[in-house]
C-alpha cells in the first residue's frame, strides 16, 4: 500500500487512481480517505484522482499533541505530497476542515494549484464556530466516540436524511467508526479540532489568484452559508453556489452525491 514519508515529520497514506489531469481531494475533521468514494467513482475518468489520510487520520501518522495541528501545516502536508508524486500542479477540492487546507495550501503554495474548490468553507473561527466546534470535541475528551458521530451527525446530516433514511444513518455511523479498520483516534481527532477552531486565512485569501469555487448548503447548520460567502467576497473573481433542497446539508457530497458531483466536474471541465 502507498505511503510517502514526509518532510513535514509524517508518514502519509494516499491512494490515486484514474487518469487525466491532477484532482487531489482533501477530506474534513476525523475523515480518511474513504470518505470521497463516491467523488472518486464520478471524476477518476477524467481526471487523476489523489486522495490521502491527512495527519491524525487513517493510517496516517497521528501525532499526540493536538496543539502541533494547525491549517497551516496541514496545507504543508497536502503540498509535501504532491511532491512526492512528482506532480507539479493539481486541481485541488477541499471539504470543511479540508477547504481551510486548501485555502493555506493555495496561499502558501500558489505554483502548485491550478484550480480549488472550498466546499463547506469558512476563512475565520469566530466565537460561534468555536462554540460549535467544542460540542463536537466533548465526547472525544470523554472517549465516548458513539456520542461523538451521534452529536456530530446533528451538526453536518439535514434532518431529511436522519429522519427518512435510517438505514443510511446507521451504514454512516457504522462505516466511520464502528466498522472502519483506522477509526478515528482521540489524538487525530482532537488535533483537527484544534486547526478547526485556530483557522484563520481573512486577510489572506485576497492572494488566491486561481479559479475558485466555493459551494454551501442551505441547511448546512455546522458552516452555515454566511461564511462561505465571507470567503467568497475575499477571492476576486471566485463563484459561489448554493446546494438547495432537502439533502442540501454538510455532507451534500454524500446526501446529494449524484448533483454535487455533476456541479463539481462541470465546473472543472468547464475550465478547459
Amino acid at each position: 500500500m502507498p505511503f510517502a514519508s514526509l518532510p513535514t515529520g509524517i508518514d502519509m497514506y494516499y491512494e490515486v487512481e484514474g487518469a487525466g489531469d491532477p484532482l487531489l481531494l482533501i477530506m474534513g475533521t476525523a475523515a480518511d480517505h474513504s470518505t470521497w468514494a463516491g467523488q472518486v467513482a464520478a471524476y477518476r475518468d477524467d481526471y487523476t484522482v489523489i486522495t490521502y489520510d491527512a495527519r491524525g487520520t487513517g493510517q496516517t501518522t497521528r501525532p499526540s499533541d493536538p496543539t502541533t495541528y494547525s491549517m497551516r501545516l496541514l496545507g504543508d502536508d497536502a503540498a509535501a505530497l504532491l511532491d512526492h508524486l512528482g506532480i507539479d500542479e493539481a486541481h485541488v477540492s477541499g471539504l470543511s476542515l479540508g477547504s481551510a487546507t486548501a485555502q493555506e495550501l493555495t496561499i502558501n503554495h500558489p505554483s502548485k494549484v491550478s484550480s480549488v474548490q472550498l466546499h463547506c468553507t469558512w476563512g475565520y473561527s469566530d466565537e460561534w464556530f468555536i462554540r460549535m466546534i467544542d460540542t463536537n470535541e466533548l465526547p472525544v475528551l470523554h472517549e465516548d466516540y458513539a456520542m461523538y458521530i451521534r452529536t456530530a451527525l446533528l451538526w453536518v446530516a439535514s434532518p431529511h436524511f436522519i429522519n427518512e433514511r435510517p438505514d443510511d444513518v446507521a451504514a454512516f455511523e457504522q462505516g466511520f467508526i464502528f466498522d472502519n479498520p483506522h477509526p478515528p483516534s482521540r489524538d487525530g481527532m482532537l488535533g483537527h479540532f484544534h486547526a478547526d477552531k485556530t483557522h484563520d486565512t481573512l486577510d489572506r485569501l485576497h492572494r488566491i489568484e486561481v479559479p475558485t469555487l466555493i459551494t454551501s448548503g442551505e441547511v448546512d447548520w455546522q458552516v452555515p452559508t454566511r461564511y462561505g460567502l465571507q470567503v467568497q467576497r475575499r477571492i476576486p473573481g471566485s463563484t459561489m453556489h448554493v446546494f438547495t433542497g432537502p439533502a442540501s446539508s454538510h455532507i451534500a457530497f454524500y446526501e446529494m452525491a449524484d448533483e454535487w458531483n455533476d456541479f463539481t466536474l462541470g465546473w472543472l471541465k468547464r475550465l478547459g
